[in-house]
């Protein structure tokens, strides 16, 4: 992975590759395990929205609270409640790898703005 350098600027694209392949195989999965894994389809999606190159906390904090419910809801139901983990940390270090592979630096322009 490219190391960032400091104080330069980023464009970061969005990841979708990474959530794209990771439905595909959720939805494999709903046929070989369990239906209730499709559950985890919207939170690889968010996780992936969510992820940040640098692993800022702040920009991932919605995948963590999906992480958390899905712990939570787990210990009433536990399909469902694995499913949102598997989901939302598959899809936010997906995401995470993507977006860490695919940043580029922004040129830098020698004049000023």
């Amino acid at each position: 992975m490219p190391s960032p350098e400091p104080g330069c600027w980023y464009f970061i694209p969005p990841a979708v590759i990474a959530p794209v392949v990771l439905s595909v195989v959720v939805i494999g999965v709903a046929f070989d395990v369990s239906p209730w894994s499709l559950a985890a389809l919207p939170f690889v999606w968010l996780g992936a929205r969510c992820a940040a190159p640098n692993l800022n906390l702040v920009n991932g904090c919605l995948a963590y609270v999906a992480f958390s419910a899905g712990l939570l809801l787990s210990s009433l139901h536990q399909p469902l409640g694995l499913a949102i983990v598997f989901g939302a940390v598959a899809g936010y270090w997906g995401g995470v790898i993507e977006k860490r592979l695919r940043m580029q630096p922004l040129p830098t322009n020698p004049e000023g703005p």
